[in-house]
Order: C-alpha cells, then sequence, then structure tokens
C-alpha cells in the first residue's frame, strides 16, 4: 500500500482555503498512483481555535465531507478536523474516507490542558480506541498526545492492528545536543510501537508557526522489527512518502512474537485489582 504524509501548515479558521490546499494535494497523490494521503491534526481548520471553534467546526453531513468522500472513490483520504456532532458539542476528530464514505472516525480521547495547551475549553473528549480494516491491513488512529501514553497503542495492539496511524500539532521545544528534544521523543516512541508492537507506524506531524507557537513538522515512518526509515523534514512543509506492507509484519513477528503470548486476560485481572484497590 502506497501511502502519502502532507506536512504542512493549516491556515487558522480559514476552511476555504486549507479545503483548496487538501484537494490540490490529494489530486497530486492519484496522480502519482498514491493509496492513501494523511493530512495533520486538525488540518481542517488550525489548532488555536479558541473561540472561534464555533464558527469553524463543521458538522458531519457538511459539503466539505461529502468533497472528502467524492475524492475518496479514487484514493483514500485521513484529515483533521473539528466536528460538531450535537450542537454545541465539538470533537477533535480524524476523519477516515473510503471508497465513497465515511469509513472511521476517531475522537480525540487525551485532550490536554496545561500552558499553550487548552483542547478541554473548546472540545469533548472521546471514549474509544477501535480498530478497523483497510483492505487486508487492520488500522487503528491516535491523535498528538495520545501517542505518549502507551496503554492506548497497547489497546491497539491487542486488537491485532498492524497499521497505526498517529497526527499531531506538536511544537518544537527544548534544544538538547542530539536536537530538539520534543521532536525526538515522537521518534523514541514511535520505533517502540514499530518494534515492540510489530505495527506499521507512521506520525504526521503539522509544520509553521500559529499564534506564536512554532510547530516541529518531522513527519517520519517507521517499520515492524526495524524503526524509522523515513522522515520529513524538520519545521519546514514537506511530503512523506512510504509503502507498508503486511509481510514486514509477519517477518517481524517471527522474530519475537509478543502478540502470540500475550496473556491479556492477566492484564485485565491486574487493572481491575489496581483500580479497585
Amino acid at each position: 500500500m502506497k501511502v502519502r504524509g502532507i506536512q504542512f501548515s493549516p491556515a487558522l479558521g480559514n476552511t476555504a482555503k486549507n479545503m483548496e490546499y487538501h484537494v490540490e494535494k490529494i489530486n497530486r497523490a492519484i496522480e502519482d498512483n498514491k493509496d492513501l494521503i494523511i493530512f495533520p491534526e486538525l488540518s481542517i481548520c488550525g489548532y488555536h481555535l479558541k473561540d472561534i471553534v464555533y464558527d469553524i467546526a463543521l458538522p458531519l453531513d457538511d459539503e466539505v465531507f461529502n468533497r472528502f468522500k467524492e475524492l475518496s472513490r479514487r484514493i483514500d483520504i485521513m484529515v483533521g478536523a473539528a466536528v460538531e456532532e450535537y450542537p454545541g458539542i465539538i470533537y477533535n476528530c480524524a476523519l477516515y474516507f473510503s471508497k465513497g464514505e465515511l469509513l472511521h472516525i476517531h475522537r480525540k480521547v487525551q485532550l490536554p490542558n496545561f500552558g499553550m495547551f487548552q483542547e478541554h475549553m473548546i472540545f469533548k473528549a472521546g471514549d474509544e480506541f477501535r480498530s478497523f480494516k483497510i483492505g487486508d491491513f487492520t488500522a487503528g488512529i491516535i491523535i498528538c498526545r495520545e501517542i505518549l501514553f502507551p496503554i492506548i497503542p497497547y489497546l491497539y495492539y491487542l486488537q491485532n492492528v498492524d497499521f497505526l496511524i498517529g497526527i499531531s500539532d506538536s511544537p518544537h521545544r527544548g534544544i538538547a545536543k542530539e536536537g530538539m528534544t520534543s521532536l525526538k521523543l515522537w521518534e523514541r516512541v514511535g520505533e517502540v510501537y514499530a518494534v515492540n508492537y510489530h505495527q506499521n507506524y507512521v506520525f504526521v506531524n503539522r509544520s509553521g508557526f500559529e499564534d506564536g507557537m512554532g510547530f516541529g513538522g518531522g513527519s517520519f515512518f517507521a517499520e515492524p522489527g526495524k524503526g524509522i526509515v523515513k522522515k520529513a523534514k524538520y519545521f519546514e512543509d514537506d511530503v512523506l512518502d512510504f509503502e507498508i506492507s503486511l509481510e514486514t509484519v509477519r517477518r517481524s513477528r517471527i522474530g519475537g512474537n509478543y502478540l502470540r503470548d500475550e496473556k491479556p486476560e492477566v492484564i485485565f485481572k491486574e487493572l481491575k485489582r489496581i483500580l479497585n484497590a
């Protein structure tokens, strides 16, 4: 499966401009014979929404999403958007379109609410992590801060997910000898999921500046059993092209089949004990 990640800087609150950019990149990916194109978190609207969220959040029957449905007859599409599913109730969502339909929607569960991040003020948290099928692949989606909670990719791992998609609006923070510490953190955890959970793992982050915050870019693809094999530029707009296969999953499991040897019933029993302590 040929996949393209789009690392770019959405225009804050300008749905029309962002939609034009999405359509342009989707058509280019179709010309390049890609099977799936992935955009970053909140790619349709930008990140620092604050009070304008009530003006730019879209219902699921909006024409924007209908346009993606139509385009998805030729290529699978994943975008990030603020979705108003009920009057005044808005979620930070990743939406996956395929074959003319909205195939899957993930509502961000772990909403940050500290420092420069105020997502709890405008979004309602989701409450589930469900896998879904993309052809022969079993996929799962995580959004930004969810990537840093090891139990979440583990939940997908127990659902036999072999393609884990992480999208983000992560700023660049902290400087060390090895580079920007915040960007290196994403790379380290991504390699753990690819190697230990035997997953094709992609991280698609945004770039550019918005409301005084600089976003780090640094999107990457990590192959099962190997780790990072493809990287986009830090800070700048870029394109990340890669291919995923089930054969790499199979080979990595042969080398150490943790999924075969997992004991989820023991984990469940111990979690109940801890929660009831």
